[in-house]
């Protein structure tokens, strides 16, 4: 399904192709810092890790809702609607949540739903208890509330708009305890088939349940959308991942994006569910252990796997300039990737590592692995020369628009490279954009026959060194790129 629509809007996180990428064109590089190619900004409440979405001339996106003072947790978020051409808001609803959670967690917030809209509602969705559809006016259409089992506060699923359905995951059972919100309250109750996360169908139109896949999907897991080669549409989801995940067996599922029935199932020792479940017609692709597989996408069959770290190809900078060595070894890292890094376009399917500060890709023909060193973190200020600082960043002061401290986890404040769940890049054309914590966004060809220093096209950022904080997603309509950071809402454009 990749590259088949040019984007006028941008209608849920993953995009209208449903796989983050899209044909156009985007510019190739920028600098909040610098105020260059900024159309406007906005300020946002407080902290949000959504991805923004446009339709019909509007953005929708999420935050927590506003904060008078340093804080660790909240619960409530607000929904917003913006003008796109301006970025004023034109109206905004609380959305209560029966969960309070940390705020900027590395693992998901109450806000890492993104919002996804058909052109006529919006649905906002708080992941901490609450499901809300409005009409472009702001007028609630339908709601549904629950008590989330919070065995890990980690929420990777985002909402899936297909075919007048918004396909969300949670565990449906609506007679939990409010200590059940919590680890140490969940962890009394087991791991019965009651408690597992899974996915679920609603009429965007009613409200009511569709349907409810029979099998489980881990909280870790990022399920997507394609088609099978019969045309059929499914959606790949997986199961596994820390603290123990009650889904099982760890794996993966194609499940019936018609009636949630399953497809197949392929057991998976270990499987790292923290990624981007992708797929299409030429096979599901994923990362497990120190390895790359590649299966079958009409039977789940293991096909090939290319080792990740043994006989690959290095660009690394060495001080003075970049140099390409072949054959090397790596050493392994505790994980493949930096969580939910990895897209597939074209022949390749891309990565951030999970260690060393490198962008990789493994060619789904040859099964070949490249490496990209890239700088960590590049400070830019008016009047002073930039400087690039290799393997390591700068602190972030994690402060929201008001001046706030919105997170008291000192982890919070790191690299956004490795034990993170971050946000995906995204494909303009022939330009992928790996968007990190930090506010950096790397800029490459993704097409190009060598991934070297010729394949990065741009360093870009989000703010200033130190003061930027973004897990959201990049949104793409008209030539224009919309970026959130912890402090504000962003048009990028020539």
């Amino acid at each position: 399904m990749s590259m088949v629509l040019c984007a006028k809007e941008w209608p849920q996180a993953f995009g209208p192709n449903y796989d983050f990428t899209v044909n156009g064109r985007a510019p190739e590089s920028f600098s909040v810092s610098l105020n260059k190619n900024i159309l406007w900004r906005t300020p946002m409440p407080s902290t949000g890790q959504g991805t923004p979405i446009i339709v019909n001339g509007r953005i929708f996106i999420t935050s927590h809702e506003r904060i008078e003072k340093d804080s660790e947790t909240g619960s409530a978020i607000v929904g917003i609607c913006l003008d796109e051409k301006t970025g004023k808001k034109l109206w905004e609803r609380r959305i209560p949540g029966t969960r309070t959670t940390d705020l900027s967690s590395l693992f998901s917030d109450n806000t890492a739903a993104s919002p996804v809209s058909d052109g006529e509602r919006v649905v906002f969705m708080n992941v901490g208890g609450t499901i809300v559809c409005y009409d472009f006016e702001g007028n609630e259409i339908w709601k549904k509330k629950w008590t989330p089992f919070g065995r890990h506060h980690a929420r990777a699923h985002e909402p899936i708009l297909h075919d007048r359905q918004v396909i969300v995951a949670y565990v449906p059972k609506y007679d939990l305890p409010l200590s059940a919100t919590t680890k140490a309250g969940a962890k009394p109750l087991g791991r019965g088939l009651e408690y597992w996360n899974r996915l679920q169908a609603y009429d965007i139109t009613t409200g009511k349940l569709s349907w409810m896949a029979k099998v489980g999907t881990s909280v870790h897991s990022t399920s997507m959308l394609s088609q099978l080669s019969n045309g059929k549409m499914a959606i790949l989801t997986g199961r596994g991942g820390g603290y123990q995940p009650p889904e099982e067996p760890f794996g993966l599922s194609m499940i019936d994006a018609f009636n949630g029935g399953s497809i197949w199932e392929q057991s998976i020792k270990g499987y790292p569910a923290a990624q981007n479940a992708n797929w299409g017609r030429n096979g599901v692709h994923f990362f497990s252990g120190d390895k790359h597989f590649s299966t079958s996408s009409d039977t789940g069959e293991i096909l090939r796997s290319s080792p990740l770290f043994e006989k690959v190809t290095v660009t690394r900078w060495d001080g003075k300039e970049y140099q390409t060595s072949k054959e090397q070894s790596l050493k392994k890292s505790k994980k493949p990737i930096t969580y939910f890094t990895n897209i597939i376009i074209g022949n390749y399917h891309y990565f951030r590592s999970f260690a060393g500060f490198m962008i990789g890709r493994v060619n789904l023909k040859s099964g070949k692995v490249e490496y990209l060193e890239v700088p960590a973190q590049i400070v830019r200020k008016f009047g002073a020369e930039e400087r690039k600082l290799w393997g390591e960043t700068m602190p972030n002061d994690m402060k929201n628009a008001d001046g706030f401290r919105a997170t008291m986890d000192k982890r919070n404040a790191g690299s956004g490279w490795g034990h993170v769940s971050s946000a995906p890049p995204i494909v303009v054309g022939d330009l992928i954009y790996f968007p990190t914590m930090v506010g950096m966004v790397y800029v490459l060809k993704w097409n190009s026959e060598i991934l070297n220093k010729e394949a990065l096209v741009s360093v870009s950022d989000l703010g200033l060194a130190g003061e930027t904080w973004s897990l959201s997603g990049l949104a793409y309509t008209n030539g224009k790129i919309f970026a959130r950071t912890m402090k504000e809402l962003i048009c990028l454009g020539n």
